[in-house]
């Protein structure tokens, strides 16, 4: 109802505000209503005969009827008054009535406007409210005048030309007030009462809050140049000003039209006097206390005056622009309209208006003071106590008092938050220094006044009143919460959860405060704002929000007691005290109290007494509604588009527009950004969302609305916040350590900077100010005599401040920081510094510290002794003044304080207030219901009214005491913010962050999963289930929204709302199922549609429900329960049904009823019909299709861990049942399903899903039941198919990928028909998709080769049948693809098929026919595209160049590998044979770095089983290397030789490794391999001796002289000295020479003595050294036929053939000494290493033969090859001592005993002789001499050979005719 200052209450349009007289027209209007008021006074019988009256109405009556003036000095309204004052003087009832309907109209009509002066026009006003106020005098005033005093009061406080203020307006309410306590008739009452409320509501709305200037702590002026703008506006104003009072009247008129439908509805006559007694008394004592309260705030109110009037004048808040041209635009209209009249009215205004804007100011600051007073009146009403007389009667004085002030006090914070939280409503005051401003906001101003009230009343055991306190709390939490920070917290920590825990709190108080709660946590900014403030603030150390939420969970988890629920206890009833939240914050319209009247109330009573108590069940029905309301607030926070702080962390749909719940807060806190507040400056973050679009404009942070610079203001930065709450866990960590171990708690506080442990001052200062602290445990840690405590004590002590205290009251002051501990010394340590610190305070009270010292401690133990319950003899007065004889420094203490002292202890033991009040939370706290729990007993007796309700009257003691303290809170917190000053700022965030939201939920998730699942478990409600069911829903959605946050936290909560909701489904325990837990089925499928993107691995558990609830619906709808067993239980199926379900919640059924009843028929099934029929809803089933058919919106990652979740369920399924015929296939027809609804997806999202899905299918496909792996194989088929429809791009390999499974199958599956139907599924995809198929060739080829390696013929046959066709039919695409490799590859596993060689020799030949196809393709296409997957890049191959490499080496590679690996001669014959032949018909085609990579990979490793230490070396068994190197290496080497000689030239650069390979052929342990070696190597290097260049015999070279030094047997010196010398000492012992020994017998049968000694390891150690004397002499000879031939001699370099003559001439030397080593070879043939004496007797004489022989041929140099003579001297150096050696060697054989050495040696002879015959004469001249005498000497030899005399014949004639001595 927003009534305009100058509309009337009487629905009549009332005067222009001007000073000037009326005019006559009006005049005569109104006056008609004053004279007839006049004349029926005359005519009344008092009227007659009062002489006073009957002159004054006479008078009055003359002036108006003739138009006389007033007598001098008065005025026409005077002489008025006087006459109607009159008759109210003579207390008739009648001649009032009519006074007082005069006065109404009088004051209406404006009759003072006369009175120039305005000081005396307002004290007239308060005369005449004075004289309205006076007509009450108690309950026995007439009930007419009572209702004509309320009427005229209502027309006195609405009246706007001479507004009441200040005292007249308390008398005015405060009348009105008393009539409706005291009248008797209940109409009046119920008038008065809607009168108060029209006046406190109108007194309210006097302040124009919208049209005030924000205060910014300078002085504004209003601008004098506003009148520069009225002329143009004026004219536009008037019509809308109009239309704008019309309004106002019109909701004026509906508002006074409901008063009196109201005042009608109330009863003429009360039904029931009021109780009889002292009721007089009563209703005297109760107006002379209204009156005490009122006159105390006119007293005050008058200071405030007094004080404020310069400061008002000075303060220039005077109208705002909009207001000065309204009244000129009225001013104008009111004369006419004429241009003149405007222009004159304006002119006369122009002074007037200064004026009036002055005040106008002053009339708003009245405005906000009455409004002030009037506030604090009713809080102090509110406060008052309840007279004992009465008792909780609702119709006594005191109650109805207390209702109707709460009432009137939630009626203002209902319907003009406005007032209070706009920072232009300010208190100026003056203070006691001149000229200093206090300017408060109003909030600042009343808060004073209304938390101690609520403090009071919200403990009241009276439902109405504790109803109505709650009420008003939860309007100043909502809406003023930012201005009362410290106070909210109060009420909270106080009141709400303080009762919420009591037990003893009534189930009714409970319900009424849990409304409240409810109301909070629906309300997402509160409740954001309350953790932020409270939880996250390190001074509060309560977290208010954490409690909150544990308490609503506690409550909600209490073990139900009563049977039926009782939720429907006024669920959806709101008591008629609470005004709807339509009424928002800043609603206009006026919230009605309901009726007070003594009839009204009594009958409220009734129906409330009538509506019995409330069950407990409804206050955990309620409390289970906040839980789940607080998880749907955080849900809307996020959702409602708060600002993030990471935006790429949200996903579009939670984005949302500006449009949220909290634009309207924003824009209003930010119009109260720059508050006067100094006490509390509000935040809000939203700052960076203010510059918005969305909020019209932007705000700079950085200035003020008036220009004024401000700080921008502080965000609700969530990490800052975050980190917050972080440092307040810690800090409570930390106190909690304190309180088990103090030193430990200490450390962890310092370690995170609370305090330093260096600084003793500053651990002192935080055991003193910290909450939380343990009492005694600080006294405990202060009284250790360690240094450090000691130090930290005393800084503790030092803290205090004793000054101006007596004794007692210092020591009482100390002993309140810690309790004393028990222990003597620690107390003397106390009592010590105590007594220090006190006598520094107060230095004239003792003599010294000494004094006090002692005295302290005698205090101590007289409190001790006078309060000790063990105590039995109690210290005397006398006994203590004796104790304290001579301390004051030899003197005594008077004995006057030592007796003040003993009564005070006496009277008042010192003790902990914390350990009192404890005791007493724990009386509140405790248990109703005692030992026995009686309490249903004893309810049942006080119910009778047999028994005192002594429990209620102790619990009423309580809570007025809590009442008492909470209010005591309040006014301390007032006095400590006062002491502050103006320093201290406190800050409120108002929240605005998503972010907030995940702190929240993590500090509660077990409180909230607590209290949801516990009432879901007992409960079979529907109502309470849905709504557990709902919490579940909200709670698993803010997990989800928060899915960006990696942490293990995360992953665990959401694993156990999603855990905990598929247990209570009861899928696993069907004969238990009701239908709540088909509801908990619905919800978690709700759950998986909303949330599905987010939820893991928790897809697991729904899935798993999914497949339960399909076997439900089957085993419902008739199917044997047998057939269908629960996997999971993880049990074996035929005891699946024995045990206990595998969801542990407690059961109401008999567990050994419902064994029993399982043991007896295991597939019974009880379900009943509800159940059953609600599982298998059409609803049900069509949400449980929709989660996979919705698949297809899940992203990326969601769809991955849906498969992979719903692969394990399918797995489960698969596993319980596999030992049935037909297994569960539910969950792998339905991964079939989804693959085909999500056929659409981008390829990079279904290659991570066939990752899964196509490792899933391998394992199912390969399971051991025929049918399982069928449906797999089928399925897998289907899908290929569906994939293969989609055309792949070059260089992709999904293809690839998801044909993988088939190959797997195939491997592994045992089955011949599942093998079957692999090769069956890809012929068909061949058949029908061959065009589209690209990566997939691959993978088939890759099938059809592990095909190949089957051992069932009809398999490898099938496979080779296929590959045939492929080749015939698709050759060209398995080239374009890139799988040319793995199609050979295929064809050579085909070669290698150990058993089917039938299949092996035409697929080898497959290979070869390749290469013609190959080359024909290549010299069709110069170039050819190859799509290969499985390279980095596209290739472009040319015909010429990489094309034929890539192609030729996959086809020679196959060949290499069936040569190598295949078990059968035939086809390791051929395929070497097309190896080479294929090498040799097109190497010429071959770049000299592919000849390179051939030798390398492909001819080489032919022989790698000859190198022990080779990559691809086989252990093969003897006989198979034997038979592979009979075979195949041999033909292979041959076929080597060949090849290298061909293409020599191309293969140069191979020759190392060529000859490498001859020589690792030589040395090996084969002889057959070493000869063959020996001829390959002659033989290579026999046919390319022409082509060798130095470099190539440099490589010949060298490999001979490897050779020679691998085969030189040193082992036969090395190791076997200790042989040697033992032979020595056995033949010393047995009496021989060592070198007289006797020659062994030729068969090798002689004695065989110390072969024992010799290990099996050491003999077979010696069998390599003899191979290698074999081998050297294999070697000999190859380089003596070499060298023999002349094309190899005459080709050899002199400088390489002398290295190669080195090596012969160090065999010879080596063979010469170990055959002249008799010892040794003595010892080797003693210790058994040889059957006879060993020699080396040919290798001796083969190598000094070819030494000499080429050495002779090149000294000769017969062929003149001239680096033959180059060498000359070298040779000769070498040869003729050889020569020389030789011959003596020979000469001293003897011919019986050697026969063998002379037969060996003697060829060597001969040929140094023929080669000596040979020399040219000059070198025949120079060496013969030395040779001739040894010559002629063998002629003397007994048994001369003839071809040594043929020899020597042709020497000696040679030196006769080099000699000349024969012609």
């Amino acid at each position: 109802m927003a009534t305009s200052p100058t509309a009337s209450s009487h629905n009549l349009s009332s005067p222009a505000s001007t000073r000037t007289s009326m005019t006559s027209s009006q005049a005569t209007s109104s006056a008609v209503f004053v004279v007839n008021a006049l004349e029926k006074i005359a005519n009344t019988k008092e009227g007659r005969k009062n002489k006073t009256l009957k002159e004054a109405v006479q008078n009055a009556q003359n002036m108006l009827k003739n138009s006389e003036d007033p007598p001098e000095g008065q005025t026409r309204s005077t002489v008025i008054l006087s006459a109607l004052q009159a008759a109210i003087d003579t207390r008739s009832a009648n001649l009032m009535t009519i006074s007082l309907d005069c006065l109404g109209k009088f004051i209406t009509y404006n009759y003072l406007a006369d009175i120039e002066d305005e000081a005396t026009q307002s004290q007239v006003m308060e005369r005449v409210v004075d004289s309205i106020c006076d007509c009450f005098i108690g309950e026995d005033t007439d009930e007419k005048v009572q209702l004509q005093i309320v009427k005229t009061l209502l027309d006195a406080v609405y009246s706007s030309n001479s507004p009441i203020h200040q005292s007249a307006l308390l008398k005015a309410v405060r009348t009105t007030y008393n009539i409706f306590l005291l009248s008797r008739n209940s109409g009046n009452q119920n008038i008065a009462q809607i009168t108060l409320t029209q006046m406190v509501d109108h007194i309210f709305r006097r302040i124009k809050v919208n049209s005030l200037p924000v205060y910014t702590g300078a002085q504004s002026t209003t601008s004098l140049n506003a009148t520069a703008m009225h002329d143009e506006k004026a004219d536009s104003k008037t019509a809308s000003n109009e239309s704008s009072e019309k309004k106002g009247e019109e909701e004026d008129t509906s508002y006074r039209e409901q008063i009196i439908v109201e005042a009608s509805m109330a009863r003429s006559e009360m039904d029931q006097k009021l109780p009889s007694g002292r009721a007089n008394d009563n209703s005297e004592e109760f107006l002379n206390d209204t009156a005490n309260v009122f006159q105390e705030e006119q007293v005050d109110s008058a200071k405030v005056v007094e004080k404020q009037q310069p400061a008002s004048e000075q303060q220039n808040n005077g109208k705002t622009e909009t207001e000065v041209s309204e009244k000129d635009g009225d001013d104008a209209h009111a004369n006419g309209g004429t241009e003149g009249d405007a222009t004159t009215s304006r002119g006369s205004f122009e002074h007037d208006e200064i004026h009036d804007t002055i005040a106008e100011e002053t009339e708003t600051d009245l405005y906000i003071k009455d409004s002030i007073l009037v506030f604090r009146a009713l809080c102090k009403l509110s406060k008052k106590p309840i007279s004992s007389e009465w008792g909780n009667d609702m119709r006594s004085y005191s109650m109805r008092s207390k209702l109707l002030s709460l009432h009137l006090i939630l009626t203002i914070l209902t319907s003009h938050m406005n007032v209070f939280t706009s920072p232009s409503v300010v208190f100026t005051a003056t203070s006691a220094e001149a000229g200093v401003h206090r300017v408060n906001p109003f909030i600042q101003e009343v808060k004073q006044y209304l938390c101690p009230s609520l403090g009071r009343n919200a403990f009241s055991v009276v439902p109405q009143v504790f109803d109505i306190t709650l009420e008003i709390l939860s309007r100043v939490v909502e809406s003023l919460r930012v201005f009362l920070k410290k106070e909210v917290e109060v009420f909270f920590r106080e009141i709400f959860l303080r009762i919420l825990e009591m037990r003893t709190a009534s189930f009714q108080q409970k319900h009424s405060l849990l409304k409240i709660v409810l109301r909070i946590c629906s309300d997402p900014q509160t409740l954001v704002d309350i953790y932020l403030n409270y939880d996250c603030d390190e001074a509060s150390l309560d977290n208010i929000y954490e409690r909150l939420v544990n308490i609503l969970s506690k409550i909600t988890t209490t073990h139900s007691t009563s049977p039926h629920g009782g939720k429907d206890h006024d669920t959806h009833s709101s008591s008629a005290t609470i005004s709807s939240p339509a009424h928002g914050k800043h609603s206009k319209s006026v919230m009605i109290p309901p009726p007070l009247t003594t009839d009204t109330v009594q009958s409220n009573d009734k129906q409330s007494n009538n509506a019995g108590p409330v069950p407990e069940s409804a206050i955990r029905y309620r409390s289970l509604e906040c839980l789940v309301a607080v998880l749907h607030s955080l849900v809307s926070w996020y959702t409602n588009g708060s600002v993030s702080v990471s935006a790429e962390s949200r996903t579009d749909d939670d984005q949302s527009s500006g449009n949220t719940p909290r634009d309207s807060e924003d824009i209003n806190l930010r119009n109260h950004r720059p508050s006067v507040d100094r006490l509390t400056s509000h935040s809000n973050s939203s700052a960076a969302r203010l510059g918005s679009p969305a909020l019209g404009g932007s705000v700079n942070p950085g200035t003020n609305g008036n220009g004024g610079a401000s700080t921008s203001p502080p965000l609700d930065d969530p990490e800052q916040f975050e980190n917050l709450k972080h440092r307040k866990q810690i800090l409570q960590e930390g106190v909690r350590q304190f309180n088990w171990k103090p030193k430990k708690g200490l450390q962890l506080l310092a370690h995170n900077g609370f305090l330093d442990m260096a600084d003793h001052q500053s651990i002192a200062r935080f055991l003193l100010s910290t909450e939380g602290l343990s009492k005694t445990v600080i006294g405990e840690y202060l009284g250790e005599h360690d240094q450090d405590n000691v130090a930290i004590m005393h800084a503790f002590i030092d803290e205090l401040d004793f000054s101006n205290m007596n004794f007692v009251d210092a020591l009482r002051h100390l002993l309140q920081t810690f309790r004393l501990p028990g222990e003597g010394q620690k107390i003397d340590r106390f009592m010590l510094k105590f007594a220090e610190r006190y006598v520094h305070f107060n230095p004239t009270v003792f003599a010294n510290a000494e004094t006090a010292y002692v005295l302290a401690y005698s205090v101590i133990m007289l409190n001790t002794d006078l309060h000790s319950p063990r105590i039995k003899k109690r210290m005397t007065l006398e006994d203590f003044i004796k104790n304290n004889r001579g301390i004051d420094d030899g003197a005594d203490i008077q004995i006057e304080i030592l007796e003040r002292i003993y009564e005070e202890i006496q009277g008042n033991e010192i003790k902990l207030k914390d350990e009192v009040e404890a005791a007493q939370h724990a009386a509140l706290f405790a248990s109703p219901g005692g030992a026995l729990n009686m309490t249903g007993l004893q309810n049942a007796l006080v119910n009778a009214g047999i028994a005192r309700d002594v429990r209620r009257e102790a619990y009423q003691a309580a809570t007025e005491e809590m009442g008492s303290k909470t209010e005591a809170v309040f006014r301390n917190m007032l006095a400590s913010r006062r002491r502050a000053g103006e320093n201290e700022t406190i800050t409120f965030y108002s929240a605005s962050h998503i972010e907030h939201v995940r702190p929240m939920f993590e500090i509660g998730w077990m409180a909230f999963l607590a209290g949801i699942s516990g009432p879901l478990q007992e409960s079979d409600d529907l109502d309470t289930v849905q709504l557990c069911l709902d919490g579940f829903k909200n709670a698993i959605r803010i997990i989800c929204l928060f899915h960006t946050v990696q942490s293990e936290d995360v992953e665990l909560q959401r694993g156990a709302f999603v855990t905990t909701l598929t247990k209570f489904t009861f899928l696993s325990n069907l004969n238990e199922m009701k239908p709540k837990n088909v509801e908990a089925i619905r919800t978690l499928l709700e759950v998986a549609a909303v949330d599905g993107n987010y939820l893991k691995g928790s897809w697991k558990d729904i899935l798993s429900t999914v497949s339960q609830l399909e076997r439900f619906q089957l085993i419902t709808s008739g199917v044997d329960q047998g057939a269908l067993p629960d996997f999971t239980t993880k049990r074996p199926p035929q005891q699946a049904t024995m045990t206990k379900s595998s969801v542990d919640l407690s059961r109401r059924s008999s567990s050994f009823n419902s064994s029993r009843k399982l043991s007896r028929t295991a597939t019974q099934l009880s379900v009943t019909e509800e159940v059953a029929s609600a599982g298998s809803s059409q609803s049900l089933v069509l949400a449980a299709d929709k989660l996979f058919t919705a698949t297809v919106n899940l992203n990326g990652d969601a769809i991955v861990d849906f498969v992979k979740a719903l692969c394990k369920t399918s797995w489960e399924e698969i596993v319980s049942s596999a030992h049935l015929e037909h297994p569960r296939m539910y969950s792998l027809q339905k991964l079939v399903e989804i693959s085909y609804y999500n056929m659409n997806r981008i390829r990079m999202e279904w290659s991570n899903i066939w990752a899964v899905l196509g490792e899933y299918f391998n394992k199912v496909a390969c399971q051991s039941n025929f049918n399982v792996a069928f449906f797999a194989l089928d399925s897998l088929r289907q899908l290929s198919m569906q994939f293969l429809e989609k055309e792949e791009l070059p260089h992709f390999k999904f293809q690839k990928d998801f044909l993988m499974p088939f190959r797997e199958v195939l491997a592994n599956n045992p089955e011949v028909a599942i093998k079957d139907m692999v090769l069956r599924c890809l012929s068909q995809m061949i058949l029908a998709k061959a065009h589209n198929i690209r990566s997939g060739w691959k993978t088939m080829l890759a099938v059809f080769s592990t095909g190949a390696r089957e051992t069932s013929e009809s398999i490898v046959q099938m496979t080779f049948d296929i590959v045939r066709s492929v080749t015939n039919e698709r050759f060209n695409d398995i080239v374009a693809n890139g799988t040319f490799p793995d199609y050979i590859s295929c064809l050579t596993e085909f070669s290698k098929n150990k058993k089917f060689q039938k299949i092996s020799l035409p697929a080898l030949d497959m290979i070869k026919d390749t290469i013609p196809r190959m080359l024909d393709i290549a010299e069709k296409n110069k170039t050819i595209e190859i799509t290969d997957a499985h390279s980095a890049n596209p290739q472009t191959v040319q015909s010429e160049d990489d094309f034929l490499v890539k192609f030729w080496f996959a086809v020679l590679f196959g060949f290499r590998e069936v040569t190598m690996k295949s078990d059968d001669v035939e086809v390791r014959k051929r395929s070497l044979q097309y190896l080479f032949d294929t090498l040799k018909q097109h190497g010429s085609r071959y770049h000299p770095e592919f000849w390179t990579t051939i030798s390398r990979q492909i001819v080489f490793p032919l022989f790698d089983d000859l190198k022990s230490n080779s990559v691809h070396h086989r252990n093969m068994s003897p006989e198979d290397l034997s038979v592979w190197v009979s075979t195949t290496m041999i033909e292979a080497l041959r076929n080597v030789v060949d090849l290298y000689t061909f293409y020599f030239d191309n293969m140069k650069g191979m020759m190392r490794h060529v000859l490498g390979l001859f020589g690792i052929c030589i040395t090996q342990d084969n002889d057959t391999l070493a000869r063959i070696g020996c001829e390959c190597l002659e033989q290579y290097i026999e046919t390319n001796v022409e082509k060798f260049d130095t470099h190539c015999w440099d490589l010949v070279t060298e490999t001979f002289i490897n050779l020679f030094e691998k085969t030189t047997a040193y082992g036969l010196f090395e190791d076997t000295k200790d042989l040697v010398d033992k032979v020595k000492s056995m033949a010393t012992s047995e009496g021989q020479s060592a070198n007289n020994f006797e020659m062994p017998p030729q068969d090798g049968a002689g004695s065989s003595a110390g072969q024992a000694e010799v290990s099996e390891e050491r003999q077979r150690g010696f069998q390599q050294v003899i191979v290698k004397c074999v081998l050297q002499l294999m070697l000999i000879q190859t380089v003596n036929e070499l060298l023999g031939k002349d094309t190899v001699y005459c080709a050899f370099p002199a400088g390489h053939l002398m290295e190669l003559m080195e090596c012969l001439g160090r065999s010879f030397h080596f063979a010469k000494h170990f055959n002249e080593d008799s010892d040794l070879r003595m010892a080797l043939w003693r210790f058994g290493f040889m059957k006879q004496l060993p020699n080396l007797l040919k290798q001796e004489t083969s190598s000094g033969g070819c030494y000499v022989s080429v050495l002779m041929r090149m000294y000769a140099n017969l062929e003149n090859i001239s680096d033959r003579d180059e060498r000359r001297d070298e040779i000769e150096q070498t040869l003729i001592p050889l020569c020389n050696e030789i011959f003596t060697l020979y000469t001293e054989l003897d011919h019986e005993t050697k026969p063998k050495n002379i037969a060996a040696w003697t060829p060597v002879v001969i040929s140094i002789l023929n080669g000596l015959a040979q020399l040219q004469d000059e070198d025949f001249l120079k060496h013969v001499p030395q040779f001739y005498l040894p010559a002629v000497e063998l002629l003397g030899q007994e048994h001369m050979l003839p071809e040594i005399r043929g020899a020597l014949r042709t020497l000696l004639l040679r030196v006769g005719r080099t000699y000349k001595i024969t012609q």
